[in-house]
């Protein structure tokens, strides 16, 4: 199969140089002209495409280098005692209370739990009850 391959690009390699032979002076400096033209804009886009390549680089770089030094900053732990309060006012979703609404929230906290844990009592007493006479059969002793 290369042995036909070799053939075939011997054989067509001597055809275009006989017709390149056969032509007169001006269609070869025509052919040479429009070769020379066509290999100049190969050049010119490789060129372009090089330096295009390399300020994607450059770009790549650059934002890779600001990410790393942004996310050292972040990355730090702030301390709770020289925070500034821009950073305090900047989240909304913290839940800041005074000293003042805590001793009233303890207060009502208290009387909160102390008729929800009266409440989970009775249902704990209710289900073991429960429980207890399933396990239990009708007419043994319990």
């Amino acid at each position: 199969m290369a042995k036909h391959k070799l053939l075939a690009g011997l054989i067509l390699g001597g055809a275009a140089y006989a017709a390149y032979q056969a032509l007169d002076l001006e269609k070869r400096e025509a052919l040479k002209d429009m070769v020379r033209k066509q290999g100049d804009a190969l050049k010119d886009r490789a060129v372009d495409y090089a330096f295009y390549a390399a300020d994607a680089l450059d770009d790549f770089k650059e934002n890779l280098h600001d990410h790393l030094d942004t996310d050292e900053d972040d990355d730090e732990p702030e301390d709770w005692r020289t925070a500034s309060d821009e950073s305090a006012e900047a989240t909304d979703d913290d839940i800041v209370l005074s000293s003042d609404q805590v001793s009233s929230m303890d207060s009502e906290t208290a009387t909160e739990s102390e008729t929800d844990s009266s409440e989970s009592t009775a249902a704990t007493d209710t289900a073991s009850e429960a429980s207890t006479s399933a396990t239990t059969q009708p007419g043994t002793p319990a």
